[in-house]
């Protein structure tokens, strides 16, 4: 059944993987890859980089597959797929139920938000399957499996502690928020004394070696903590960001289903917690042999798996609340490594309610996923990304090709670049969040343009850079727009200039008022 329904991850992820225009953060993908490894290990101290082991690996595939959409996102997609069978041997390793497992598999391959991100060319998936894998490592070592030879079940231990140093070293290296999963590991240790008294050595020594890779990162993220800086992401309060996340688990991108997905998702999570029973193994018809057991967190500590379970979900969301008072860095994509914890109390929720009604359980399984099965569905019809595809297609189009084109946000000339590939000259937009203003906006226009007789403006996230359109007010304003498309996130302006039309305005004349949109 496993196998079954890891194929189906593969075939709900791969085939529209080219469905949605590259975004700017799949297009810097390819550019960081680019870079030297020197320059890469330098990016951890700069602003707004998350960590260079995705960029480091994408360069030799790229090298094999090339650049095209589909080959950039396919390992995010293999690495997706890769997430279920290892969300399912977690779930049997902390002590539950072959069902639960399966629940859970089943949850992890129809998540539209796991799909969208199995679809992007960036880390997000390869850090979900490094954290699954170093926590299964994690459990493997500190209690090895009793019916192994005690020479064997030794070496097997080391074997599963270096595991779990190299693959939560090179989540460090995948992303920046990635230590807060420390915290849950210390979790697991304390809520069982007695494993750690048994496996001192091995849990000090791990976690010594982790002290090393992190170092750098702990240095340069302490610096950078107290000084005063802008991130680029917006502050949440801690009920906005958890509000975030539930939308995003329950429906997807799309958040078509509104209350009703998050309401349900989070009744099954409480089931989840709190009904009686632990939809643990040897229960009723799922009885196992205890000599294939390795884990038995539930026999050990009879309320270790939910409480591990819920820290998992909330303590990294809370912490990066309390980073976020100092330095703002919420995105809901930076957390994606807590989606298998918030899986695994719905999936347990369905269990437990089993043992009252097996209708009600059933109705609950149909419902989620009939809503994840129609959160793929939307988010697969209808762009969300901004199209720069469709606009590329159309500047190529024209009869007469681009030779200037001003972007806005400047930044986005990338991703521009990389589906419209014509001989044209870039002009960066003009920053005016910074208080700017209309006479300033007006000299440097009237600079920037004074020997343009044409002009193509390229106007998406433009709230981030100009967000009182004064860019577009001055070219209403002292230029003809001729021509415009209109995209998904993008939009295409042609605008021509009347001969000496700038330097008549720009001689002993006030500044007329700009034009509003």
């Amino acid at each position: 059944m496993l196998w079954v329904i890891t194929w189906v991850a593969f075939l709900l992820r791969v085939p529209n993987l080219a469905g949605q225009s590259l975004w700017r953060d799949e297009v810097d993908a390819i550019r960081f890859s680019n870079w030297s490894f020197e320059q890469l290990l330098a990016s951890l101290l700069r602003e707004g980089h998350n960590g260079p082991l995705f960029f480091l690996l994408l360069r030799p595939w790229r090298t094999l597959a090339g650049n095209s959409e589909f080959a950039l996102r396919y390992p995010s997609a293999l690495l997706g797929v890769l997430a279920v069978p290892l969300g399912y041997v977690l779930a049997r390793q902390l002590g539950f139920s072959r069902r639960v497992g399966l629940l859970l598999s089943l949850l992890l391959t129809t998540s539209p938000y796991l799909i969208w991100y199995g679809q992007e060319a960036k880390m997000y998936t390869l850090l979900l399957v490094l954290v699954l894998l170093a926590f299964i490592a994690y459990l493997k070592a500190l209690t090895p499996s009793p019916t192994l030879p005690p020479k064997e079940r030794g070496s097997r231990k080391w074997g599963w502690w270096l595991v779990f140093v190299v693959a939560t070293s090179l989540s460090f290296y995948t992303h920046i928020l990635s230590p807060l999963m420390l915290v849950i590991y210390g979790l697991v240790a304390w809520l069982h004394p007695a494993q750690l008294r048994r496996h001192w050595r091995g849990w000090l020594v791990s976690m010594a070696c982790l002290t090393l890779p992190y170092l750098p990162l702990a240095l340069w993220q302490a610096a950078l903590f107290f000084q005063d800086f802008e991130s680029g992401h917006p502050f949440y309060p801690l009920d906005k960001q958890i509000f975030i996340l539930l939308q995003l688990y329950s429906s997807g991108l799309v958040r078509f289903a509104g209350l009703t997905a998050i309401i349900l998702f989070v009744f099954l999570l409480l089931c989840g917690l709190f009904l009686p029973g632990s939809g643990g193994r040897g229960q009723g018809s799922e009885r196992t042999d205890a000599s294939r057991l390795t884990f038995h967190v539930s026999r050990l500590t009879p309320h270790a798996p939910r409480l591990i379970l819920a820290a998992w979900t909330l303590l990294p969301p809370l912490m990066v609340y309390l980073i976020s008072l100092r330095v703002a860095v919420f995105e809901d994509r930076y957390l994606i490594y807590i989606v298998p914890a918030f899986y695994l109390l719905v999936a347990l929720g369905l269990v437990l309610i089993r043992r009252y009604s097996r209708l009600l359980a059933g109705l609950g399984l149909g419902l989620l996923l009939a809503i994840n099965l129609l959160g793929i569905w939307q988010q697969q019809r209808q762009p969300i990304k901004a199209d720069f595809r469709a606009a590329g297609a159309y500047l190529a189009g024209q009869p007469q090709a681009p030779a200037m084109v001003m972007v806005q946000m400047p930044y986005l000339r990338h991703t521009l670049r990389y589906y419209y590939k014509g001989n044209y000259k870039i002009l960066e937009g003009l920053w005016t969040n910074n208080g700017k203003t209309e006479a300033e906006v007006d000299t440097e226009m009237t600079a920037l343009t004074a020997d343009l007789s044409e002009l193509w403006l390229v106007v998406s996230e433009e709230e981030a850079w100009d967000n009182r359109r004064l860019t577009r007010a001055w070219l209403d304003a002292n230029a003809q727009l001729v021509e415009q498309a209109h995209f998904m996130r993008v939009d295409l302006y042609r605008y021509q200039f009347r001969p000496g039309i700038i330097e008549s305005q720009s001689v002993g004349r006030e500044i007329k008022p700009m034009k509003r949109n």
